[in-house]
């Protein structure tokens, strides 16, 4: 498949060619533990999803620069051809061959997996990140919303909204389509594999205790939430309402309290305002609620709950919650873009970047950045496009973020776009950062 890679800055270089792979030496990775043998060569990668192209692209985030193969003079379209290098032109930039139209994606807690999803033919795919290559695949009823792995990397929960409710076997029947997907990851003697379907109509959204022992799900235009003890031979999800369009929750590091915050009206509801619930998982109660401006994405870090969402008017709002003492921080909501937030990310130096899938101002644009230390948000550069994915580059004072289709690199000390870039032909959706 052709493929363009621009570099732009002091790399400029128009690399065209084939994608193709190929061996590798084995190297140690940052932390001491990854071993990658692997085309790339690297140790500091991050991956990106590509739409377009079906592949996984490959960025050293040491460098914001590609792996490239080297084309022979005797090239003729096979890989053993190819001389494996760290650069030079002309040559094809190494990436991962997957295959349909790549979206979401999420690595494993022990970094030893990325998972990611074709929503064109409803596949997940599993990549070994030591050689980078598909360790299996498996198929899902209908389109995923959302990746979450369980702490100890066991298991792999997958909500879908639309999957048909069709031979329903567990304790509690929904007419309704809707399920969460729990796939269990191979060991020596198994391979990946779907270990259970658990119906729940419209699941959207899904979230799993440090300990694994408690599921919450979240369904679409619900103001109900799910709760699932893992521990039973049986999944059963149990309805608790009193919410306001709850969206997803964070679990506290002994499991025993989980932070709901609740979209509200801007999700369509009109049950309550915008907010964060102490949600008790023994008592399965809810013990505090404190109003915010908006919810519809949060981040928790610590002791502190950074939530973001869109109210109406002309701007989005952020907030904190010290959710220790189930108080907010911040004495009125801190202005920032508009449109429906979903992804946030915080800098190494301090700073909350947020995206949104939509927004109307074309000033702000998508994406907003809020100084955590002065609680204030950064002035921005021209509006690049709906956000649907960030990551933060370990001790690097770097953003990657995906806006508008494109990989933007940001120096989060100045808020604005480096001049080293780097750009890929396609639509990009996804980026992880593999080496943690």
């Amino acid at each position: 498949m052709k493929r363009a890679v621009l570099l732009l800055g002091p790399l400029a270089a128009l690399i065209l060619g084939v994608s193709c792979g190929g061996g590798g030496n084995s190297v140690t990775g940052p932390n001491g533990n990854v071993t990658v043998n692997a085309p790339s060569k690297l140790t500091n990668r991050a991956f990106i999803t590509n739409q377009y192209s079906g592949n996984i692209q490959i960025v050293d985030s040491n460098n914001d620069t590609t792996a490239y193969y080297n084309i022979t003079n005797n090239y003729t379209g096979n890989s053993t051809n190819a001389t494996s290098t760290n650069g030079g032109t002309p040559a094809t930039a190494i990436d991962i061959v997957v295959g349909g139209s790549l979206t979401l994606m999420a690595l494993r807690p022990d970094n030893a997996e990325t998972v990611v999803d074709n929503p064109t033919s409803n596949v997940l795919t599993f990549i070994d990140n030591a050689s980078e290559a598909s360790t299996g695949s498996v198929n899902l009823p209908g389109r995923a919303t959302g990746l979450v792995y369980s702490a100890d990397s066991t298991k792999l929960y997958v909500p879908v909204p639309n999957a048909p409710v069709a031979n329903n076997t567990t304790p509690v029947t929904y007419s309704r389509p809707g399920a969460v997907i729990v796939i269990a990851e191979p060991t020596s003697t198994t391979t990946v594999s779907i270990k259970v379907t658990v119906p729940i109509p419209s699941a959207q959204s899904v979230a799993i205790s440090p300990d694994g022992n408690t599921l919450l799900v979240f369904a679409a235009n619900s103001d109900t939430m799910y709760v699932i003890d893992t521990t039973q031979t049986t999944l059963v999800p149990v309805a608790y309402t009193g919410f306001a369009r709850p969206v997803n929750a964070f679990f506290g590091s002994d499991s025993s309290t989980a932070y709901v915050i609740n979209c509200g009206p801007e999700c369509g509801s009109t049950a309550g305002p915008p907010s964060v619930m102490r949600f008790d998982v023994a008592s399965r109660t809810v013990t505090a609620t404190v109003p915010v401006g908006g919810a519809s994405v949060g981040l928790l870090k610590n002791t502190t709950l950074y939530v973001a969402g869109y109210p109406g008017g002309s701007t989005g709002t952020f907030d904190v919650v010290d959710v220790g003492s189930m108080t907010r921080t911040t004495n009125n909501p801190v202005a920032i873009g508009d449109g429906t937030h979903t992804t946030m990310a915080i800098s190494n130096n301090n700073k909350m970047y947020i995206g949104a899938l939509t927004c109307a101002n074309q000033t702000v644009g998508c994406l907003s950045i809020v100084d955590l230390g002065k609680t204030a948000a950064d002035p921005m550069g021209s509006p690049l496009g709906f956000v649907t994915s960030m990551q933060s580059i370990p001790n690097r004072d770097t953003m990657y973020v995906i806006e508008g289709g494109a990989l933007n690199i940001y120096n989060t000390d100045t808020g604005q776009l480096q001049s080293t870039q780097i750009s890929f032909r396609g639509a990009l959706y996804g980026v992880v950062q593999v080496d943690q």
